[in-house]
């Protein structure tokens, strides 16, 4: 099994930040442990089967003998454990965990960089320094994951990291956990009591640590250009304090802003907090990707940022959010009370913000990139045979779906493609859908039992088009009933639209398609491949000598796989709200061979 270390300098960034993609690492069948100085949200990590080592000497300030004594305890810790990848973040952890990593003889290092902390438009004596750090600790990794778009295209340009040796990963968040259906009014009312916001008042807020470079000082200032001309208004400001830094804001002030701002401090129920806002502000100076952002928008709240790299990624200005000139409270005021005044264009640019969020920020994207890379990487260096995936799939049977299995695999494909049109629909909707796929003679239905429990599923059709019709045929009326209640709302009957005429974009291409694979979290790599191998050869049962599949474009994990099965990339089509597809044709086994 390929042991994970994942390297930061505090367990909360574990915890909060990275937890999905430990989570999908855990689940694909690494060895997962974290790193990071001890704290109170170890517990947490070790409840998700996360193992976590504590490097006692990690600090975020720097300071060149406490950097020795992490860097050197940090050494021991690896040469002891015996890694076969070490993903580092953060600035500290990243120049000190490169280094040390490769020193201990670790195979594979991986660096996500987070944001810089310098920009092309800083001075020479803080932006050369950095270069210079992030310069050196690139030569030890054999990939930097750039957040930022903008930053990874700086730093080939300032020859930070090479082309070959980089990529973009972005950031996303939890849009299950974000989703603003997923609390109830109740309890918004509950916490707008608990906070002491009044029922009439309009709330702008804020997220991140209590330090200068957040904006706070800018905050303050515009809250009081905001309350002269919008005295209900309440400034609502979530977010730990950080004595550690410079910069740290003081708790119970902060530029004497007068009343009307509402700190809480720590929270772990900033979903519901992003509830209360009527407008998200975000007045950085300096952001990677602004996670806080990215989440306010999942939540479908009005946003307005600084225009500066990361925010400008995150935001469309007029379209999602919009963008103010950074350090600049007044032009902060004047879009605030723009807003603040203008409920249509809030709720619009909240919409918006959501849609954006499932096309673009779903985070099971960015941990499927992450497992994308980890095994190109082993596969390079001639590890990744020490997973043994076939051994590991031994206890598992690919065999026909029966109707009884149907709402396991419902189940299963509501877990893995909760934003989907189809879930959407509802789960009645869904049973239809695969009842009918199960008993249709030209659809392959597969499952995958271990030990008689259902923990994957696959199917294909031979013809799409053909199949549509019988289903609305056999199964029409009673998947209108059980997605009624969703055909309703707006813009719904154009996605039906959508998803009934778009295999007329590829008419010229063949008309057997593969429709759905999953697996169950847990399952050993590669039975996704093997749920594949099987749809190919039931086609070819059927006398489909080539089939084609559409593969969302950001959707790297399934991406690598269908490429490493033999797919060619075809072309592009885009369905619902402009989500790109890859579409791919593969050429099925011959009928002697899939026997």
């Amino acid at each position: 099994m390929i042991r994970v270390a994942h390297i930061a300098t505090v367990d909360l960034t574990l915890r909060y930040m990275l937890i999905a993609q430990l989570r999908r690492l855990r689940d694909e069948g690494f060895d997962v442990t974290a790193i990071s100085a001890p704290g109170p949200h170890v517990d947490a990590l070790t409840a998700e089967g996360i193992r976590h080592v504590p490097w006692r000497n990690a600090t975020r300030s720097w300071s060149p003998l406490a950097d020795l004594r992490a860097a050197s305890e940090l050494l021991g810790i690896l040469r002891r454990e015996r890694f076969d990848i070490v993903h580092t973040h953060n600035p500290k952890p990243g120049v000190i965990g490169r280094i040390v990593a490769r020193a201990a003889g670790v195979p594979v290092v991986v660096n996500t960089v987070h944001g810089f902390y310098a920009t092309p438009d800083d001075r020479a004596r803080r932006r050369i320094p950095v270069m210079a750090m992030e310069r050196l600790a690139a030569r030890f990794s054999h990939l930097e994951l750039y957040q930022s778009r903008e930053d990874l295209e700086w730093a080939r340009r300032s020859r930070i990291a090479s082309e070959r040796r980089s990529r973009h990963l972005g950031n996303g968040t939890d849009l299950v956990r974000f989703d603003p259906e997923a609390i109830s009014s109740e309890h918004l009312v509950a916490l707008r009591s608990a906070l002491g916001i009044p029922e009439d008042a309009l709330v702008v807020g804020t997220m991140g640590r209590l330090v200068a470079e957040k904006g706070y000082a800018e905050m303050a200032q515009a809250a009081r250009l905001v309350r002269a001309e919008r005295p209900e208004a309440r400034f609502l400001w979530v977010g730990p304090a950080d004595p550690e830094k410079a910069d740290a804001v003081a708790t119970e002030s902060a530029d004497g802003a007068e009343d009307g701002i509402i700190r809480t401090g720590f929270r772990t129920d900033v979903e519901e907090l992003l509830g209360l806002m009527d407008v998200f502000v975000l007045a950085s100076w300096r952001e990677g990707m602004s996670r806080s952002a990215i989440e306010a928008g999942a939540m479908g709240r009005a946003r307005i940022l600084t225009d500066i790299r990361g925010c400008r990624e995150v935001v469309r200005d007029g379209e999602d959010g919009l963008l103010v000139p950074v350090r600049d409270p007044a032009s902060l005021a004047t879009a605030i009370v723009r807003l603040l005044g203008a409920p249509a264009e809030r709720e619009r640019l909240g919409r918006r913000a959501r849609e954006a969020a499932i096309e673009r920020f779903d985070e099971r994207r960015i941990a499927d990139t992450v497992v994308e890379a980890y095994r190109d990487l082993l596969d390079r260096r001639g590890l990744i045979g020490r997973r043994a995936d076939d051994e590991l799939l031994q206890d598992v049977a690919i065999r026909r779906a029966r109707p009884a299995d149907v709402p396991t695999i419902v189940d299963l494909h509501r877990q893995d493609l909760p934003t989907a049109f189809h879930t959407f629909l509802g789960e009645r909707f869904l049973r239809q859908l695969f009842l009918a796929q199960v008993g249709d003679p030209g659809c392959v239905a597969l499952v995958a039992d271990r030990d008689g429990e259902v923990v994957g599923y696959a199917s294909a059709m031979v013809s799409m088009r053909a199949f549509r019709r019988r289903f609305l045929l056999r199964h029409g009326f009673a998947a209108c009933l059980a997605a009624a209640p969703k055909l309703v709302r707006p813009g719904v009957a154009r996605r039906v639209l959508e998803t009934l005429t778009y295999p007329e974009q590829t008419r010229d291409l063949p008309d057997a398609e593969m429709a759905f694979i999953g697996v169950r979290p847990g399952i050993p790599p590669g039975l996704g491949s093997e749920l594949c191998r099987g749809l190919l050869s039931g086609l070819a049962e059927l006398g489909v000598r080539e089939a084609k599949g559409f593969v969302g474009r950001d959707n790297r994990a399934m991406n690598f796989m269908v490429r490493r099965l033999g797919f060619v990339r075809r072309g592009e089509v885009t369905l619902h709200d402009g989500s790109p597809n890859y579409v791919y044709t593969v050429a099925c086994p011959s009928p002697s061979l899939s026997r």
